[in-house]
């Protein structure tokens, strides 16, 4: 019996002119049995914090603006909110680096909520946070555009939707060629920012140490006026509904727990390193951008952001040869700020279609969504989540107010449940965890901030946009249900099959190994696991041919996907299981006096290797008569298709047109 870790290709034709661009343009295949493979495509803390934390820093660039315009003039709230939001900040990142620790294979919140509440709250947070992966997307590239357009003449404007989807496009060929080659190229643009925004906000926090008593005491005057014409509980209003404006800024945290899978080992430290990086960064800009806000009394105007008027501010006074500077400075800021807005979309590229592939793992989603491109991507995740960003941006037209008033609803959805879930789990583990309360208080009180904030923007948000994204993740919802209702229907079907078949009993003529004849009339039969579907196959080929053939070789190719592709052991395991139950057929076979052996494999591209087995097969023996099950349906529909790969078909039309015979057999399900 042969076992393949490293195929070679299929036949030595020339490519065809589609796969050279292809694979000049997005990137030659990686081998998945290489041990470096993992090490490769892995990120170090650093860069897991350029990838996965880039989103929750670059919306200091909208957060603390939506949060300051919401004020409408009480902006002595503002150093208040700056507390309340690194406060938030940190606490709901301690939560997440619990979550870390227990789950270190990564999955987030859908994983959590699954695990910890019931597979469908896990659905109901994988639905909601591929929504916001999907807004996020669109969400940081509108916002990057518009921050280049600022720096614009205004008779440009018109070519800011047309931007922003080229960007859009970019950011999907960029992934497409692997997570790790993406963020490396960003990784300059990131540095740039912190270096620009954290030392500018500094600069003008220090600059006005000598003013804080005079803003200290105007803004005491101002509350005590506005408390005597709105009200405490009108301050209490505004407060809510500035911090609920800004909530944009909090998206994001989750992505690290999310996109463990993509961290260098071992990533549980990587992990809490990187979670550490961002919440520290977010928490400490956010609030001072706030700060600065508030020191410098800034308003806002036509075409600029309010970060680009709070620099303009900080810089108005310098002269000469500073002026010039701070000229090139304000530029240097500005572009790095749109920029990192571009490398924030970065999280809906590498979350996004990891929540996708854990739900299609689970039958919530159609399967094929787990599968790995030859990059080891997930590339048709990857493909989904571009699609779906640039649907937003038309749907939109490029407006950035009505992409945030979706934002960030979704991502507190997921918070919560997973809050929630961290705390049942410390509860049933408080006799076996001495420091059971010390994390049921951490978690604990996260999931009543998720919980008391996500109340807070579905009141505030609803009416201005926020109905439809709870709108969009209730259809997604529902799908998902459907999908899984269909998988679990035609398993309980096939589980009737399994329960008269996979029970046969060994023949009485077991037949001991024997070297096949390549001159014999051979039966090549593709299996999967051992289930009534293949012994239904093998016995339909004795019932239609008879005698005809007297040897057997079963062939079985693992689809490497994204639920297995977590490490070489992990591959190395799946290639035994593979055998282990294609060797049944073999002795089942060799049970009732037939010759047999097998022929096992794992790839990302399983269908091309079982075409490339099923050649070599053939080459060894000629005489042969290739067979597979397909699953019939009564009534086959287009949901049918998506769902299910029709590899057989597929097969059948590669072999046949090599010159082979292959026959389906149809699995009829009622």
């Amino acid at each position: 019996m042969n076992d393949h870790h490293s195929p070679p290709p299929i036949d030595e034709t020339p490519a065809s002119l589609f796969k050279r661009i292809r694979r000049r343009l997005i990137g030659g295949r990686r081998n998945p049995f290489d041990p470096k493979v993992f090490h490769s495509i892995s990120l170090i803390a650093f860069f897991a914090w350029v990838g996965m934390g880039a989103d929750g820093i670059s919306s200091a660039n909208y957060g603390p603006e939506e949060t300051y315009h919401a004020l409408h003039g009480y902006t002595f709230l503002a150093p208040i909110l700056a507390a309340a939001i690194g406060f938030v900040v940190l606490i709901i990142s301690a939560s997440y680096v619990q979550i870390i620790e227990q789950f270190p294979s990564g999955g987030g919140g859908y994983v959590v909520a699954s695990k910890l509440l019931h597979p469908r709250a896990g659905v109901v947070s994988g639905a909601a946070l591929v929504i916001d992966y999907a807004l996020t997307i669109a969400v940081s590239v509108v916002s990057g555009v518009d921050a280049i357009f600022s720096l614009l003449p205004s008779h440009y404007a018109a070519f800011r939707l047309l931007t922003a989807l080229a960007a859009v496009v970019l950011l999907t060929y960029m992934n497409l060629r692997g997570v790790r080659e993406s963020v490396v190229v960003l990784t300059p643009i990131f540095i740039l920012f912190i270096l620009t925004h954290f030392g500018l906000v500094f600069y003008g926090f220090v600059s006005h140490l000598g003013a804080l008593p005079e803003r200290a005491a105007q803004a005491t005057l101002d509350a005590h006026g506005a408390a005597q014409s709105v009200g405490v509980f009108g301050l209490i209003l505004v407060f809510l509904q500035a911090f609920s404006k800004g909530a944009g800024t909090f998206t994001g945290i989750e992505a690290v727990s999310n996109g463990l899978l993509a961290l260098r080992e071992p990533r549980v430290h990587t992990g809490k390193k990187t979670m550490a990086y961002m919440a520290i960064t977010l928490a400490v800009l956010a609030s001072m951008i706030l700060i600065n806000y508030f020191l410098f009394n800034v308003h806002g105007q036509t075409g600029k952001t309010l970060n680009a008027v709070l620099f303009q501010e900080m810089m108005q006074n310098w002269k000469g040869s500073a002026a010039v500077a701070g000229h090139a400075l304000m530029w240097f800021t500005l572009v790095s700020a749109a920029l990192l807005l571009f490398v924030a979309a970065q999280t809906g590229f590498i979350d996004g279609p990891r929540v996708l592939a854990n739900m299609a793992l689970d039958s919530w989603l159609p399967h094929r969504l787990s599968h790995l491109s030859e990059r080891l991507v997930t590339h048709n995740g990857i493909v989904i989540m571009g699609v779906a960003a640039t649907g937003l941006l038309l749907w939109a037209g490029g407006n950035i107010t009505i992409l945030v008033a979706l934002y960030a609803i979704n991502v507190f959805i997921t918070f919560t449940l997973s809050q929630l879930g961290m705390s049942r789990l410390w509860i049933q583990k408080r006799r076996e965890d001495r420091r059971w309360f010390v994390h049921l208080l951490i978690n604990g009180f996260g999931f009543v901030v998720c919980a008391t904030l996500l109340v807070i923007m579905i009141a505030f948000k609803f009416t201005s946009g926020g109905w439809l994204t709870l709108l969009v993740t209730v259809g997604l919802i529902g799908l998902c249900l459907y999908i899984k209702n269909h998988y679990e229907a035609v398993k309980q079907r096939v589980a009737k099959i399994d329960e008269i078949l996979s029970t046969l009993s060994f023949g009485d003529e077991p037949v001991a190994k024997q070297t096949l004849d390549p001159h014999e009339p051979t039966a090549v039969i593709l299996v999967e696991k051992y289930n009534g579907v293949g012994i239904h196959v093998l016995l339909n080929v004795q019932r239609l041919f008879g005698p005809r053939f007297k040897q057997y070789v079963f062939v079985s190719v693992g689809a490497i996907d994204a639920g297995h592709f977590k490490g070489v052991d992990e591959l190395a395991e799946l290639n035994a299981a593979i055998k282990r139950e294609t060797d049944r057929y073999v002795t089942l076979a060799r049970s009732y006096g037939l010759k047999a052996d097998s022929r096992v494999s794992c790839e990302i591209d399983y269908i091309a290797e079982i075409e490339r087995v099923c050649l070599e097969v053939y080459e060894e023996y000629p005489n042969s008569v290739f067979f597979a099950a397909r699953l019939l349906f009564w009534k086959d529909s287009v949901w049918s298709r998506i769902l299910h790969n029709e590899t057989p078909l597929t097969i059948q039309r590669r072999l046949m047109f090599h010159g082979l015979q292959f026959v389906v057999l149809p699995v009829r399900l009622q």
